[in-house]
């Protein structure tokens, strides 16, 4: 029998780390960039985008909580072992996680250099690039020595990030002018709808933690409920944190500020307490890259494992139990995006990226029931065919909506991608022709 490349990683982590993880990640320079400037198209109504996204998020996470809760769930690989699994195309999974892999470096290099430039608010003349770089670098070796490792890191850095929201939201609440809420939609519902593209993006990347799941202990009980709690307690606090935001400060004054909680933080907070709330945003940043820069050498990992990218992918180090080959090439790949100036190009198809990766694992959760009834039957987390067909629909529909407000910016470039991801693939299978064809026939009998 052959060893399995994810059979080697270190099954070590618990709770903590994982929802550390989810939070860390979602609550990232999203929550304290973009409310602001939502605020300049929305008005105070940004709160209400963060309540109203919520069972957007959650029927877009009911999939990933599914195939989590079936023997999927044992592995990292997400989109694309479910994808292929469930269907038996694994062109759909491989592209599914192309544009995830797309996306998350997007993501991953603009936080690097959101904090380079974020750090010069506070030493004023840094280079942002040369600061980004210098992080990717830390949280490469961050991820390189071990799961345990960034567990820890990640949970410190998220806890830190948490107590400092605390000291901004707590007093918050007790100085909001309610006046700052009127009108609620000074720009109409259109103002309000076009938010909701970019208030997403604070909620992107939820699905990062499932790719510890080859290192979580009890995974398949584990996973769906770290997905639910995480995602439910992240949008308790965009809401707080964005309420207090725009009651404490009219919207024409946060829209223009840089840093729009600091700003907030200013007005009823002493120094101390506007300096933890500062260092809480570098830490938002610093959660959110260690996250985004865990998940991808884990997904290529299982990709290699199925022949669909060169063996060295699934190279795992012996000492630390981690993915080693394939964290480097993340790294080199997003310090190149960022050192060539290339990065803008990426970050603009970033988002939609994601939207066509949930939208496929939208239509596999869909297929499941009917295409591979044993892998369905596995699962702990099994809703209705019923419910599964209206939450992927629901999930769907929504993303279709908000890929059609940002298609038109992107759609050249997406289509760029895809052919390149194509090209991959079909090269990837060229190769490895005898061996897919053998996967392939064994995968009807995985599931016995």
């Amino acid at each position: 029998m052959i060893e399995l490349a994810y059979s080697r990683l270190r099954r070590s982590l618990g709770l903590f780390p994982n929802y550390a993880t989810i939070i860390g990640t979602l609550i990232g320079a999203g929550i304290f960039v973009v409310t602001g400037q939502a605020g300049a198209q929305a008005g105070p109504s940004v709160p209400i985008a963060y309540l109203v996204l919520f069972p957007v998020v959650l029927a877009t996470a009911v999939p990933y909580m599914t195939f989590l809760s079936t023997p999927l769930g044992e592995r990292p690989g997400g989109e694309y072992l479910d994808i292929s699994r469930t269907s038996g195309s694994f062109y759909s999974g491989f592209m599914a996680l192309w544009f995830k892999w797309m996306a998350y470096i997007g993501a991953t290099g603009v936080l690097a250099l959101s904090f380079g430039q974020y750090l010069n608010f506070f030493i004023p003349g840094v280079n942002p690039i040369f600061v980004g770089a210098v992080l990717l670098i830390i949280f490469y070796f961050t991820n390189l020595l071990g799961v345990g490792v960034y567990g820890r890191t990640e949970v410190i850095m998220t806890g830190i990030k948490l107590v400092a929201i605390a000291i901004l939201v707590i007093p918050g609440l007790f100085t909001i002018k309610m006046s700052n809420f009127t009108p609620l939609f000074p720009f109409g519902l259109n103002g309000f709808t076009s938010i909701l593209p970019s208030i997403f993006f604070a909620y992107a990347a939820f699905e990062a933690v499932g790719e510890l799941s080859g290192e979580t202990k009890d995974p398949r009980k584990t996973m769906p409920r770290v997905f639910f709690f995480g995602i439910l307690i992240t949008m308790i606090i965009y809401f707080l944190m964005s309420f207090v935001a725009f009651g404490n400060m009219p919207f024409i004054s946060l829209s223009k500020s840089g840093s729009a909680m600091a700003s907030v933080a200013s007005h009823y907070l002493p120094f101390a307490g506007s300096a933890i709330v500062a260092i809480g945003a570098l830490m938002a940043f610093t959660s959110a890259i260690n996250g985004t820069f865990m998940a991808p050498p884990r997904f290529l990992m299982v990709m290699s494992e199925d022949n669909l990218l060169p063996s060295v992918f699934s190279h795992v180090n012996k000492r630390f139990k981690t993915p080693d080959f394939a964290l480097t090439i993340n790294l080199v790949v997003a310090l190149f995006l960022m050192l060539t100036g290339t990065l803008q190009y990426i970050l603009s198809i970033t988002l939609q990226a994601l939207f066509i990766n949930y939208m496929l694992l939208d239509l596999a959760l869909i297929a499941l029931p009917f295409m591979n009834k044993k892998l369905y039957e596995s699962a702990f987390v099994k809703p209705s065919k019923f419910l599964m067909i209206l939450s992927a629909g629901f999930s769907f529909g929504s993303l279709m909506f908000f890929s059609y407000k940002l298609i038109f910016g992107s759609w050249e470039l997406i289509l760029i991608s895809g052919l390149a991801g194509s090209s991959v693939y079909l090269y990837s299978k060229l190769k490895s022709k005898e061996k897919i064809i053998a996967l392939k026939e064994s995968i009807e009998h995985e599931f016995e």
